[in-house]
Formats: C-alpha cells, sequence, structure tokens
C-alpha cells in the first residue's frame, strides 16, 4: 500500500477547494506554506502542509480572514480548529476523513465515521 506523502498544487487544489492561484497568493503574500521545490521549479508539497492547508481554509470558511489567520503559528491554527470543532461538527469532520484517507489511518477514519454516525442517526 503506497501512502502518498508529497501533493502538487493541483492536489491542494482539489483537496482543499483552495484555487490554486490563491494557494500561491497566500504563499507569496503571507508566507502561509513553504512547499519544496524540484529542479525544474515545481512546487512539492507534504502532509504536514496539507494539513495545515486544510486547517486554515476551516478556519477561513468559518469567517477569519485570512490576514489574522497568516499571524497564527501552525499550533495557534490547529487549537483554533479543535475548538470550532465543538461548534462546527461538520467541516472539522470532513477534513478528518480526507486526512485519514490520505494517510490511510483507519483508526481515525472509523472513530471519525462513527461519531457522524451517532451524531446524524
Amino acid at each position: 500500500m503506497h501512502v502518498k506523502t508529497h501533493f502538487s498544487i493541483k492536489d491542494l487544489e482539489q483537496l482543499s477547494g483552495v484555487k490554486a492561484h490563491t494557494i500561491r497568493i497566500w504563499e507569496k503574500r503571507y508566507d502561509l506554506l513553504t512547499p519544496s521545490r524540484s529542479e525544474t521549479n515545481i512546487r512539492s508539497y507534504s502532509s504536514a502542509c496539507l494539513q495545515k492547508l486544510l486547517n486554515v481554509t476551516s478556519l477561513y470558511n468559518d469567517g477569519y480572514k485570512i490576514s489574522k489567520i497568516a499571524k497564527f503559528d501552525e499550533e495557534e491554527i490547529a487549537e483554533l480548529v479543535r475548538e470550532r470543532e465543538i461548534s462546527n461538527n461538520h467541516t472539522f469532520a470532513i477534513d478528518n476523513l480526507k486526512m485519514a484517507m490520505l494517510a490511510f489511518d483507519h483508526d481515525l477514519f472509523e472513530k471519525t465515521f462513527d461519531q457522524l454516525l451517532e451524531q446524524y442517526t
């Protein structure tokens, strides 16, 4: 079983719902993500970058301004996301399911899925 550990900007766009152009702008303007680069200057993102982008996207979709999010470190962003899990479980659960699938984390997937079943049945 192959676990994907690096992602293209197109992968990030599809998984986060944020357009590639916007991701590039956030990188340049706010130093939000730091992809590695190939010899031909093609971006490659780690799973940590993907997780950060999913967290940032969750906060952004909840009404936080990107300029404010960019001032937080990764731990503060993750903490804000955990806090909003209580009030907005649906979006958080979707992000968790995405990360669990990408990491082939069966336990996290099952736990999240079970919580959703319990909540909505």
